[in-house]
């Protein structure tokens, strides 16, 4: 390996290995594992700094690492495959290169393996990281093909990216939002929002394990209280094991509501699912948005960034029955499971005459026989499950409660359907807004009753009332079983009031960012110019645009020869300014011929004329950067030589 480039040069493969750490959960820990492998081996190399490898052993290496990217990742999610083999490659001709040449195509490659990352995520702290990572990219760039020393090329560097800040932000503002010529596919990977359209409700408990964000809400009134039901899956179908999605969770209602009792503004990380998420009934008049006859909403085409909405709420309808084969589907329950649940239901059924003394008894039972509310509840695997949470385990999620409650109604004839979504979410005081996680992911039951309707049932709420305010995270009562099925994460340790202030801070950032510039579309951009031009908005916007940026770009070009007009390596200033004095008694035509003139003129500095030239030689010719020591020793010979050859 050639050790006459400076080892930074090499940070690319870190900062690669940094990227698919990044990425773990998209790449998966086998392609972690093979970056890994590759960074230690370039690292090994510039310690024990061995033989140049040849071209076909490194063909060679390079057909197995797209092997191994392709069989760990699969060939089905292109992006994937494509930002993968990226990583790879460069990672690859970083360990083959020993020219500038091969280094300046490693640099061009990294111009477009590093933004790659906002394929994935869009957040602040990304886009902090890609600029941190072109800036070095960049200042590689300026030291290979400038000689500039590092601190130098870094500054220089840094000084171009925040010159061209201000345009970039104009083209955002102004820039006409057109449709995509091409757009990422939709999320191929497993949804990191959890839900899914058909749940074991037995299995919800591990959702708690996941602190993703799912999606931030703010309302019009900002006094509105919990708590917050955030619907997202209808599930009506139940086979013994899975509460399945409706097959009419995709039928559009006809006709929106007039009024609303109250309106909300989501942001919704994205997700494989196109099922939203809304409270009570909700309605949208989004164009992005179908609204159901469920009352919640969905995308018409998934995304794969945020996606900002509005939504309208109001309470359900009344309804004074449900249609025979809608009320046959609502009390359908598989044979030959549960008999005990079967026989309890009947027996409550025998001894109430409303729906609402049946449920009644109902929470008697939980209350009296001692049932418990917990994270980690005792798994099972047997058939009759419903029987095994009621009368032999008494400890469960939401999903056990939410299931029991529903087979029980149902095996008393009363229509009832189970509910997936998320309750609660965490307040930012000072922002207004809610951000509700994964582990806040929680099921209930709506059942119906005849000249009502349908009605929000949650046997959670009897044996813990105090989950159902606020977030899960901020439940006391578990929070040491909360915290320790998270792992390591901001949140598991935000007993520390310092990591939580950290953690809302960061939290509150990113939720600006979301808001501000990654959902910042077309709808925005015109209710921007409008507010700015008045109705002729988008002429005068336009006018307006090309306007600064002409005075952006004018103001960029001077800026740019200001700052790119660099500073010339000291040696040269000071060689220069010694042989300066002495023009016309030098003939020669090569630094180390005019040093040697100038020793012939003044013999007294012979020796620190060779000196300084020594330095001049490492530093120009020879290609090391001097050391701090060197320096200030140059910076002597030249004050010596000066002061010495005007006497």
């Amino acid at each position: 390996m050639n050790s006459s480039f400076p080892k930074w040069y090499y940070s690319t493969s870190f900062f690669l290995w940094l990227l698919s750490i990044i990425l773990v959960d998209d790449f998966g820990i086998g392609f972690v594992g093979l970056c890994t492998v590759l960074t230690l081996w370039q690292a090994s190399r510039l310690v024990t700094k061995p033989n140049m490898l040849s071209i076909r052993f490194i063909n060679l290496v390079t057909l197995l690492g797209a092997i191994a990217t392709a069989s760990l990742i699969g060939l089905k999610n292109s992006v994937n495959v494509f930002v993968a083999l990226m990583l790879v490659a460069s990672l690859l001709k970083q360990i083959h290169a020993t020219q500038a040449r091969q280094f300046t195509q490693i640099c061009i490659l990294n111009f477009f393996t590093y933004p790659c990352l906002f394929l994935f995520t869009q957040s602040i702290f990304a886009a902090f990281l890609v600029l941190i990572l072109l800036a070095v990219n960049l200042a590689i760039m300026l030291n290979l093909e400038q000689n500039l020393r590092f601190k130098s090329a870094l500054k220089v560097s840094a000084k171009g990216l925040v010159l061209v800040l201000p345009v970039a932000t104009l083209l955002v503002v102004f820039l006409p939002k057109l449709p995509a010529f091409w757009q990422l596919p939709a999320p191929q990977n497993q949804a990191k929002t959890g839900l899914s359209e058909n749940v074991d409700p037995f299995n919800i408990a591990n959702l708690s394990q996941s602190s993703d964000l799912v999606f931030r809400a703010s309302f019009e009134n900002t006094q509105q209280t919990g708590p917050f039901y955030w619907r997202a899956i209808i599930h009506d179908e139940f086979d013994g094991r899975q509460w399945k999605v409706s097959e009419y969770q995709g039928t559009n209602i006809r006709a929106l509501p007039n009024e609303a009792t109250g309106k909300a503004t989501i942001i919704a990380q994205p997700s494989q699912l196109p099922w939203l998420y809304g409270l009570a009934y909700s309605y949208s008049r989004s164009a992005k948005l179908n609204s159901n006859v469920f009352g919640t909403v969905y995308l018409k085409k998934l995304s794969a960034k945020p996606v900002e909405y509005q939504i309208d709420f109001t309470d359900f309808e009344p309804q004074d029955s449900l249609r025979p084969w809608y009320y046959r589907r609502n009390t359908a329950l598989p044979d030959g499971i549960n008999q005990q649940a079967r026989q309890l239901a009947r027996d409550w059924d025998s001894q109430s005459t409303t729906t609402s003394q049946f449920i009644e008894l109902m929470q008697r039972y939980f209350l009296q026989n001692g049932f418990v509310y917990t994270l980690t509840p005792t798994t099972t695997q047997s058939d009759d499950r419903i029987d095994d949470f009621l009368f032999n385990s008494f400890n469960g999620f939401c999903g056990h409660y939410a299931s029991a409650a529903a087979f029980l109604l149902r095996s008393a004839d009363i229509p009832a359907r189970l509910v997936s979504g998320y309750l609660g979410g965490e307040k930012n005081d000072n922002q207004g807004y809610y951000s509700i996680y994964q582990y806040d992911a929680h099921a209930w039951v709506e059942y119906f009753t005849p000249g009502v309707g349908w009605q929000r049932l949650d046997p959670t709420a009897w044996i813990a009332p105090e989950r159902m305010t606020g977030s899960l995270s901020q439940l006391e009562q578990l929070s040491s079983e909360f915290k320790s099925g998270l792992g390591y994460s901001l949140i598991g340790l935000s007993n520390w009031q310092s990591i939580n202030w950290l953690r809302l801070q960061l939290e509150e950032l990113d939720y600006q960012w979301t808001r501000v510039v990654i959902n910042f579309d077309k709808e925005k951009q015109g209710a921007l110019f409008k507010e700015w031009f008045g109705s002729s908005g988008q002429l005068w916007a336009g006018i307006f645009s090309l306007f600064m940026l002409l005075l952006v770009s004018i103001a960029l070009f001077y800026l740019s020869k200001r700052f790119t007009q660099h500073k010339r390596p000291i040696e040269l200033v000071y060689y220069n300014a010694i042989v300066s004095d002495f023009k016309e008694q030098l003939s020669g035509t090569t630094a180390k011929q005019h040093i040697a003139e100038l020793s012939k003129l003044f013999p007294e500095l012979e020796v620190s004329l060779w000196q300084f030239y020594q330095l001049i030689e490492k530093s120009q010719y020879q290609q090391k950067p001097l050391t701090k020591f060197e320096l200030s020793e140059l910076k002597m010979l030249y004050k010596s030589i000066k002061r010495k050859a005007r006497k």
